[in-house]
């Protein structure tokens, strides 16, 4: 069947939206395109979106869209937000030749400004993974949707001199420390790029954002050595866990476990029934810090990343 690539912009944004809506999370569900998602000026720009239409009538049948905002072009990569062909009774040569012509597309919009793309897909979703990995793309990582209720169960003090404190809005100061303790600790995890200032007072902006959620660890000469992040999840009832962190100098103190129940805590507090975080299957501190706090997988999601050079 032939098709065609177009720019959604190109008078395809409806389509482009309604596509989404119904299969974009059918492979990730973290950044959905909807009726918010820019398509023109420099917003659009960091958005590449593309749709395929195939077939006599040119009816729509994937979609592709790519994150590269400024937290994603310092680091050169992009992250697909979705990139998704049906299948239409094709064989593999040709669904993959479908993916292959989408993901450039998307990489054929930042071409010289990144290196590379990933993007994220449940575990078990066979023929998709096949028909990426022959349009370019190869395994990185398996992460983990972990969850639970928001009960947080008997407060875990802070040692002695430790302290945690809430960053405010419009506080730079606060803002850099958070920032570049996240960076230094996130470096040791695979796939994590560094996050940009910006970025962190954009979310602080956002409807995700829940006042008191980003939080500072103090040691006990006062230097920042740890971080947390608490905000609104997508699902209805929910909060997600985010950044948590504690430089290497001040680990096996008990500080990771002291900020999750923080954190539950301010779940509770703000009326959250459940809570959710994300984490790599090879970080196994982390991953045993979680079970051991009442989380269980939900979700099993792969990585897979793709040198550009590979996208035609």
């Amino acid at each position: 069947m032939e098709y065609r690539i177009e720019s959604a912009s190109a008078g395809g944004r409806e389509e482009f939206i309604a596509y989404c809506a119904t299969h974009a999370a059918e492979h990730d569900e973290s950044y959905v395109p909807d009726a918010r998602w820019p398509l023109d000026g420099a917003e659009g720009a960091d958005r590449p979106s593309f749709i395929l239409r195939a077939g006599a009538d040119g009816t729509v049948r994937g979609a592709a869209a790519g994150l590269f905002t400024a937290s994603f072009r310092n680091a050169r990569r992009l992250r697909f937000a979705v990139l998704h062909a049906l299948a239409d009774g094709l064989d593999a040569g040709e669904l993959a030749d479908r993916y292959r012509s989408l993901a450039g597309a998307v990489a054929g919009s930042v071409r010289g400004l990144a290196d590379s793309a990933y993007l994220f897909m449940p575990e078990g979703l066979a023929e998709t993974r096949s028909a990426l990995e022959s349009a370019g793309f190869r395994f990185e990582r398996t992460a983990y949707l972990m969850g639970r209720d928001a009960e947080p169960g008997p407060e875990v003090p802070l040692p002695d001199g430790y302290t945690a404190e809430a960053v405010e809005p419009g506080d730079g100061a606060a803002l850099a420390e958070f920032t570049a303790v996240r960076n230094r600790n996130f470096r040791e995890v695979l796939g994590s790029t560094d996050a940009l200032v910006e970025d962190i007072a954009a979310f602080m902006r956002s409807e995700e954002y829940l006042p008191g959620g980003l939080v500072l660890l103090r040691a006990p000469d006062g230097t920042a050595c740890g971080t947390l992040r608490l905000e609104r999840d997508d699902e209805e009832d929910s909060a997600f866990i985010g950044t948590v962190s504690v430089d290497r100098a001040h680990r096996g103190k008990g500080l990771a476990t002291a900020l999750i129940r923080r954190s539950l805590r301010m779940a509770a507090g703000a009326g959250f029934g459940s809570v959710f975080l994300s984490v790599n299957a090879e970080n196994r501190n982390a991953l045993s810090l979680y079970l051991r706090e009442g989380f269980t997988v939900r979700k099993a999601m792969t990585c897979l990343t793709a040198a550009l050079e590979r996208l035609p």
